[in-house]
């Protein structure tokens, strides 16, 4: 069993729900990355961090900012398990690390490679955006990381058939599903609660049991208390990245940057209910 389904099956049991929050691993720069993130773990029970890259498919200009912004300041795969290695061993944190990136960047660092050192640095899950369902990479992938019970997730969207979503479902055994609230770039339109109601329906007709997360459009907390009422976690990314490059702009860096993000990241926490 992966840290992840001992994390979701544990909320679960306590009737809690689970927050999630995104941020891209080095923005703006590695040292207030870091600062960012160590506070983020007071407040969420998973953050995916996302490996810079400049060609995304999903993501919106403001995490493409955010992406530009980290490889400028030198970050890369090498950097970002350095980063995660570090916060974990100076933070002593329960929160689960999840790393979010695309195929292009795993497989130019070695998919082997990859999965061992998600391994030794106790990465709890991994999230391959543009990884096709039936592949030669997602057999090895979902293989490789399952033999080290570390979680995979897909993400499936509105306009995914069910055959999409049911082939995922088997993909994600040691972790969770990603719900997007609606079809499109993250970030770019408020959160689809009528969605969020079809697609977990769509969902619990094949799995009672797997867990379920939902992002797009989660921008504050009355949105997050909302989709607590039918997800098992809610998933911030964009809203926390924006807060990133508005303290960025405002020259703020290091500790100040990180404490403020961090106010933001606590008040989203909150609509999940006390944890």
């Amino acid at each position: 069993m992966s840290k992840l389904n001992k994390l979701f099956k544990e909320a679960k049991k306590n009737k809690k729900k689970i927050f999630i929050g995104f941020v891209t691993s080095g923005d703006p720069n590695y040292a207030s990355s870091k600062a960012i993130i160590k506070e983020m773990t007071k407040s969420c029970q998973i953050i995916e961090a996302g490996v810079s890259f400049n060609t995304s498919t999903s993501d919106s200009p403001i995490i493409m900012e955010a992406n530009d912004r980290a490889i400028k300041s030198g970050m890369n795969m090498n950097k970002t398990f350095k980063l995660i290695k570090e916060v974990k061993k100076e933070t002593k944190t329960d929160t689960c690390f999840v790393l979010m990136t695309y195929l292009n960047p795993v497989i130019i660092y070695g998919m082997k490679k990859f999965i061992q050192n998600c391994k030794s640095i106790d990465i709890s899950g991994v999230i391959i955006v543009d990884s096709n369902l039936n592949s030669p990479e997602e057999r090895i992938l979902v293989n490789g990381l399952s033999k080290k019970n570390i979680g995979y997730t897909k993400i499936i969207s509105p306009t995914n058939s069910d055959k999409f979503i049911q082939q995922s479902i088997r993909n994600c055994k040691n972790s969770w599903l990603y719900i997007t609230s609606y079809y499109g770039l993250t970030g770019s339109k408020n959160v689809n609660i009528k969605n969020v109601k079809k697609m977990i329906k769509r969902v619990r007709k094949y799995s009672k049991e797997i867990p379920t997360a939902v992002g797009f459009g989660v921008k504050t907390p009355a949105h997050v208390k909302q989709v607590s009422k039918y997800a098992d976690g809610v998933i911030c990314g964009s809203s926390i990245v924006n807060k990133i490059a508005e303290g960025h702009k405002k020259k703020m860096q290091g500790k100040k940057l990180a404490t403020f993000v961090s106010s933001y990241v606590k008040k989203l926490s909150k609509g999940v209910g006390k944890w």
